[in-house]
């Protein structure tokens, strides 16, 4: 999975199974994950570095084949 950003506060990084989706709103970064299967949100923080990482390091988190 690769990070795109898709929109002025969006960043998106789509798998084959489901895909990560990091919103800013205000000074917050809001993660989640989506897919056909499964849905959830993760804690708010006031980084997209740190977003980022939560996303990668989850189990979902597919790696490049």
């Amino acid at each position: 999975m690769k990070w795109h950003k898709t929109s002025n506060r969006v960043w998106r990084a789509i798998g084959k199974k489901g895909s990560f989706i990091i919103s800013q709103t205000g000074k917050l970064f809001w993660s989640q994950y989506v897919s056909n299967m499964s849905a959830f949100k993760m804690p708010p923080v006031a980084k997209l570095s740190e977003a980022k990482d939560m996303c990668e390091r989850n189990q979902y988190w597919e790696d490049a084949e």
